[in-house]
């Protein structure tokens, strides 16, 4: 079971997600995606350094602070660093990335040697209300199952509305509050991609 297990683990390392973009809610920051505009989903690698801080430069100082929970103005070289960790083990990194610039960014770092790890994702704002972070979040938790993680927890600010949508994809998600932070836990059973997701995508061979 755990050779099937790394045999899996090491496909999924090489494919790609991709999809297209269809027509969604408007955004008011940053240019937002073209209609049909062609997404692909798939490991961050050292290379994506740039490209990164470039996402952060067209995202607003909103998302950034949800994000990061710290009203960076620019964020540090240090941040950037750990987002792009491949060396790391028990953690992994996505990114989506439209006409050659990243577009959002997933990751989760287990926790100890347990099945709990803790994700983070961010999404630029004109993507937004695209699908493209149930997509994102999936891909994450697909991976993220196969090396035996059963639950992601992350802290929310309870402003993010979105974000709290979002973790709500995974069926049995609840959360506790304690400073106005939202605590959340999401089992990894099958996501619903159903509901209000405007993205398609598929495997690409």
């Amino acid at each position: 079971m755990n050779d099937r297990r790394g045999e899996i683990s090491k496909e999924l390392k090489e494919v790609e997600m991709e999809g297209l973009v269809h027509e969604g809610a408007g955004q008011t920051h940053g240019q937002g995606p073209r209609i049909d505009t062609r997404v692909s989903i798939r490991p961050a690698t050292p290379s994506d350094g740039e490209r990164l801080r470039r996402m952060f430069s067209r995202s607003s100082f909103e998302s950034v602070y949800r994000r990061f929970h710290t009203p960076y103005s620019n964020v540090p070289e240090r941040m950037l660093a750990l987002m792009l960790d491949l060396d790391h083990l028990g953690k992994e990194f996505l990114v989506a990335v439209a006409e050659e610039e990243i577009v959002g960014h997933a990751m989760y770092a287990r926790l100890g040697s347990g099945a709990e790890a803790e994700m983070a994702i961010i999404i630029e704002d004109g993507w937004q209300l695209k699908g493209l972070g149930k997509s994102l979040l999936s891909e994450l938790a697909q991976r993220a199952r196969l090396r035996g993680i059963e639950t992601f927890i992350g802290e929310v600010l309870g402003e993010n509305r979105r974000m709290l949508g979002l973790a709500a994809m995974f069926a049995g998600t609840h959360h506790t509050i304690e400073d106005g932070v939202y605590h959340v836990r999401m089992p990894l059973g099958k996501p619903d991609l159903t509901a209000h997701t405007a993205q398609t995508f598929r495997r690409a061979a």
